[in-house]
C-alpha cells in the first residue's frame, strides 16, 4: 500500500512540474504592442495562466497592481489610464513575464458594419479606387494613430479572443485599414490634437443579424432562419474585444438588410442596445453612416433602410451622417469615404466631444401644412440658411406631392428662406410630400455647412403610386 502511495504521489509531483513547466502567461491579441488604451479610465486588463497563478501588472504610468487567476485560468484587474500624454510600457509578471511596449492613450473607437466600412484605402478587387487615395496615403505617417484590424471569423458561440494586431499609421498600414475610420479618425486627431485608437470589425455583405448578441434577436426572427446564422459575427468579431475599453462606435451597413427594412427597425436598435449592455460601459456614443443612393433591384431600397436607421436616433447618444449627396446609384461602394469620414466626425465633435461651433447635420423638417393647393414645409437648419438646388438633380425629381388618393406627382419647387412652397397642377389639394424617396435620388437641399438634408416622408402609407 505504501508503494502504491509513494507512487501515486511520485505521479502527482511530476504531474504538478510538468503543468507548472508549460504553463504560460496569455494575453488577447488586442492587448499588445502599439496598443492605444482609453484615456482617464479605468481600463480592463486580462489573460490567462495557471489555475491559482499570482499575476502582477505593472503599468510604467501608475502603480502595479496583484491578483490571482481563477479555476478557469483567468485573471482581470482594472488599470487607471493618464490623459492623452507620452507612451508607456505594460509588465505582466505571472508564470512567465509579458512586456506590452509603445502604449498610448488617447480616444478608442471601434469601427464596424459591412463593405463600405470594410473598404480600405487601398486598391480592393471590384471596387473604384478611392477619391485620391494614394495622396492621402503618402501623407499619412501619424503615430498618434494606432489600428487594430480583426480578422474575420465567425462563431456559434462567443470567442475570448481574435487575430489582429496594433500598428502605427504608417503610408503602407493606412492602405489595408478602413478608409472611412481612418479619415474619421485622422478628423478626430486634427479637431481634439490627442492621439486615437481605431478597431476595424467588419466584414462585407452582411446582414445586422449577425453582428446582433442573441439576446438582442427578436425572438420571432429567431425562429424563423435558424439560431446559427444569428450573432455569428458578434461571437467571433465583438465578443473578443468587449473587455476593451472604447470611447465609441462607428457603424456603416444596412445595405444588405434592404430586403428586410421593416425587421430593421427593431434588430438595429436591438444591436445596439445589446452591444452597450454587453460592454457595461453605459451609454456610449454610436454614430452610423445613411446608406447612400443606389439602384437596388427590390421593392424596397434607400429610403426604407434610412428611415429605420432615423428611428435608431430616439436611441439616446446617435447620430447620423447623411450621403445623399455622395452615393452613386450605379456602384455600391461610393468611393467618396473622405467625405464619410468628415460628416461622421461632425456628429462626434459635436455630440461627443462638445464643440457647440461644429454645425453636424443637415437641414430637417421642421412642420409642414396645405395652404390651398400648395404644400409649404418649414425647415431647421442648426443657425444657417437653407439652400437649395432646385426641384431636382440631374434630372431625378426629388420633391413629390400626394392628395388624399395616394398618388404622388412630381413637385413644382420655391424657395422662401427656410421654406420650400411645394405645388402640382395634378395636385389640387397635397396632404403628402415624400423627399429623395427613392433609391436613385440625390441631395437638392443643403445648409450652408454643404451637409444634406436626409430622406422623409410625411405620411405612413405602404401602398402608393407614383404617376411619372
Amino acid at each position: 500500500m505504501k508503494q502504491v502511495i509513494s507512487k501515486l504521489l511520485l505521479f502527482f509531483i511530476l504531474l504538478v512540474g510538468f503543468e507548472t513547466l508549460n504553463a504560460q502567461t496569455k494575453l488577447p491579441s488586442i492587448l499588445s504592442d502599439n496598443m492605444l488604451l482609453q484615456q482617464s479610465a479605468d481600463v480592463k486588463i486580462w489573460g490567462w495562466d495557471a489555475p491559482g497563478q499570482s499575476i502582477v501588472v505593472n503599468p510604467s504610468w501608475t502603480k502595479s497592481v496583484k491578483t490571482t487567476t481563477n479555476k478557469e485560468g483567468k485573471w482581470q484587474v482594472l488599470v487607471s489610464t493618464p490623459k492623452a500624454a507620452k507612451t508607456g510600457k505594460l509588465k505582466i509578471t505571472g508564470s512567465t513575464k509579458l512586456t506590452i511596449n509603445n502604449v498610448l492613450f488617447g480616444e478608442v473607437w471601434l469601427c464596424s458594419g459591412q463593405s463600405n466600412m470594410e473598404r480600405q484605402l487601398g486598391f480592393q478587387n471590384h471596387q473604384k479606387p478611392i477619391v485620391n487615395f494614394w495622396e492621402e496615403s503618402q501623407k499619412a505617417t501619424y503615430p498618434s494613430i494606432r489600428m487594430f484590424l480583426v480578422k474575420k471569423k465567425k462563431s456559434n458561440t462567443p470567442l475570448e479572443d481574435c487575430e489582429g494586431e496594433w500598428v502605427e499609421c504608417t503610408p503602407e498600414t493606412v492602405l489595408k485599414f478602413s478608409a472611412v475610420g481612418y479619415f474619421y479618425g485622422k478628423q478626430l486627431v486634427d479637431n481634439l490634437k490627442i492621439p486615437v485608437g481605431l478597431i476595424q470589425s467588419a466584414w462585407g455583405g452582411t446582414k445586422v443579424e449577425p453582428w446582433t448578441p442573441i439576446e438582442g434577436v427578436e425572438k420571432a426572427a429567431l425562429e424563423n432562419g435558424g439560431q446559427k446564422r444569428f450573432s455569428n459575427l458578434y461571437n467571433g468579431m465583438i465578443s473578443p474585444i468587449i473587455n476593451y475599453k472604447i470611447k465609441g462606435a462607428i457603424w456603416y451597413q444596412g445595405e444588405s438588410n434592404v430586403s428586410n427594412w421593416k425587421e430593421y427597425k427593431t434588430l438595429f436598435p436591438n444591436m445596439i442596445t445589446s452591444w452597450r449592455a454587453q460592454w457595461n460601459i453605459g451609454d456610449f456614443p454610436f454614430y452610423f453612416v445613411q446608406i447612400a443612393p443606389y439602384n437596388y433591384p427590390d421593392k424596397y431600397g434607400v429610403a426604407q433602410i434610412v428611415e429605420a436607421q432615423l428611428e435608431a436616433l430616439e436611441l439616446p447618444n446617435t447620430g447620423v451622417a447623411g450621403t445623399q449627396d455622395i452615393g452613386a446609384i450605379y456602384d455600391i461602394h461610393p468611393p467618396e469615404k473622405k467625405e464619410v469620414g468628415r460628416r461622421l466626425s461632425l456628429v462626434s465633435l459635436h455630440k461627443t466631444y462638445g464643440k457647440n461651433d461644429v454645425i453636424y447635420s443637415g437641414p430637417t423638417l421642421k412642420s409642414y401644412k396645405t395652404e390651398g393647393q400648395k404644400l409649404v414645409l418649414n425647415f431647421e437648419t442648426l443657425g444657417s440658411k437653407l439652400h437649395s438646388v432646385g426641384a431636382a438633380m440631374g434630372k431625378i425629381s426629388a420633391f413629390y406631392i400626394s392628395g388624399e388618393n395616394k398618388t404622388f406627382h412630381k413637385a413644382n419647387v420655391k424657395q422662401e428662406g427656410n421654406k420650400m412652397i411645394l405645388s402640382s397642377p395634378k395636385v389640387s389639394k397635397p396632404v403628402a410630400v415624400r423627399y429623395n424617396w427613392s433609391n436613385n435620388a440625390n441631395g437638392t437641399l443643403y445648409n450652408k455647412e454643404g451637409l444634406p438634408a436626409l430622406p422623409f416622408r410625411t405620411d405612413n402609407w405602404d401602398e402608393v403610386f407614383y404617376a411619372e
